[in-house]
């Protein structure tokens, strides 16, 4: 649907453009290796695993989300590769095709939306873009798809059936797809393109019937719990879903929306002329309160961000504050571009290019904090519930090494069980600053039933007595990187 085209046709065609690209992100996943810390690890875990992890709610125990896997889809996807790809390889294949799409789409963008002619130049500045703008596209989660298929639908003409075909492939992957194609048909109702509106919305009533009859019970109390996730929390902030700005931390989701709502559709209707011709600054404005609110929202678009702002600077006419600024780039570029219609340019800079980034990509991989955690492997954590004091990358760790442990918390802390709001509350604070009672731990313990405790050191607010734990059946066994592990004897926790 989406032909990556560049002018230089007496050399590359599109297909030798489109190969180049696929090299390019396969030699920066290969150098990368490991490049999540958290969610990746857990849905790969599952997804290679399914004789082992046979539900959300045995590898996560007292989670809300019970025996309901909301990403079953991605992890059907996932365990496809199994048959022939092992666990240690798969992430590679995921974060190529993940960034090779990412750069096909960043370069038709800027053949849109640049009114410059990069010619030689255009292969650096994907590249330089993806370097930027890639991180949320290289954690191996389905929301991975929401930002290409986000990127690929603003792409689109006003015809029904591409975006129809497009919606169908994403949207049973991701259980909150319609976050992401409600804002793409707002794009298509505003700027009046119906074909494409009704393409995305039968397509969204489609995958929505799917999910339902999947299991419309679980399939909607997990929508409910997203949407009311900032009660869940109690008032805990937890890094990605941090807001952009800290004032607006604690003001309700609800309200927001309303005041974001208000204020974008006064903007759009003033300037409707604007919008109805910029599909980039349309999403982006309809989106604000996603990506104001969450960090996650804000780099997931970051590529619409880097490329609208781009546009911006170096489309800026001559009155513009931005000239200077671009005349100065446009005078580097030129004299790069002289080496355009050489093809010693092609044979020298393409590979230096992709040398130099996967250099850089090398340094970011994550292999030894994965590395760190390998005593998870141990066989005496085979079937033990772990407890810890933390949201901390160590579970999904440990699932991934060991997918025979159970972790308690689950995924986000908000969804830890709500039957008793008592342990609720002590599970909460667990987690903030202050820490809990020994006694507290205790009581927390005795009800997920846990075998072992780790014990994150994290400041000095957070003091725990070992005679008092000692006396309440918690033992210390080891200290390892920061992290103080207890044994659990169940027979003291059961006779309490």
């Amino acid at each position: 649907m989406i032909v990556f085209l560049m002018k230089n046709k007496f050399f590359f065609n599109k297909y030798i453009h489109s190969l180049i690209l696929l090299i390019s992100a396969l030699s920066f996943s290969i150098s990368l290796d490991i490049s999540m810390p958290d969610d990746g690890l857990r849905h790969i875990a599952f997804a290679y695993n399914k004789d082992i992890m046979h539900s959300w709610g045995e590898v996560f125990p007292y989670s809300l989300f019970g025996s309901y896997d909301p990403w079953f889809m991605w992890h059907n996807f996932l365990a496809f590769f199994s048959n022939f790809i092992p666990i240690e390889y798969v992430h590679i294949l995921i974060n190529t095709l993940s960034l090779f799409f990412l750069m096909l789409l960043i370069a038709q963008y800027i053949k849109n939306e640049i009114k410059y002619e990069f010619s030689s130049m255009l292969y650096i500045v994907v590249i330089s873009l993806v370097f930027l703008t890639a991180s949320r596209y290289l954690m191996v989660r389905p929301d991975l798809l929401s930002g290409l298929y986000v990127m690929a639908a603003l792409l689109l003409s006003n015809r029904f059936i591409y975006i129809f075909i497009l919606t169908i492939l994403y949207a049973p992957f991701y259980y909150l797809f319609f976050m992401y194609t409600g804002s793409i048909g707002l794009v298509y109702l505003i700027q009046k393109k119906w074909n494409a509106f009704w393409g995305v919305f039968l397509a969204s009533c489609f995958s929505l019937i799917l999910f339902l009859l999947h299991d419309l019970e679980n399939y909607l109390q997990t929508v409910i719990n997203i949407l009311t996730d900032q009660k869940l929390r109690m008032g805990l902030e937890v890094g990605e879903g941090k807001a952009l700005f800290s004032f607006l931390s604690n003001v309700n989701y609800f309200v927001l929306l309303a005041v974001f709502l208000g204020i974008s559709s006064y903007i759009i209707y003033k300037n409707y002329k604007y919008f109805k011709s910029n599909n980039i600054a349309l999403f982006l404005l309809i989106t604000s309160i996603l990506w104001v609110n969450q960090a996650r929202y804000f780099y997931l678009f970051l590529p619409l961000f880097v490329i609208y702002f781009l546009s911006i600077i170096l489309n800026a006419n001559k009155k513009s504050f931005f000239h200077n600024l671009r005349k100065k780039y446009l005078f580097m570029i030129k004299n790069v571009n002289y080496a355009k219609k050489s093809m010693i340019f092609y044979l020298i800079a393409i590979p230096y290019c992709i040398a130099v980034f996967s250099y850089v990509y090398n340094g970011k991989s994550l292999n030894k904090e994965i590395n760190e955690a390998v005593f998870f492997k141990d066989k005496a954590f085979d079937n033990k519930t772990i407890l810890s004091n933390r949201l901390h990358e160590d579970m999904y760790r440990a699932v991934y090494l060991n997918p025979k442990i159970h972790f308690v918390p689950s995924c986000s802390v908000g969804w830890f069980s709500n039957e008793d709001e008592n342990i609720k509350d002590i599970y909460i604070r667990m987690q903030k600053e202050e820490g809990i009672s020994e006694l507290e731990l205790s009581k927390l313990a005795k009800y997920v039933n846990a075998d072992i405790y780790i014990h994150y050191l994290r400041n000095d607010k957070q003091v725990l007595n070992f005679e008092k734990l000692n006396n309440l059946g918690i033992i210390p066994l080891s200290i390892y990187h920061n992290r103080i592990i207890f044994n659990i004897k169940k027979e003291m926790k059961n006779n309490e």
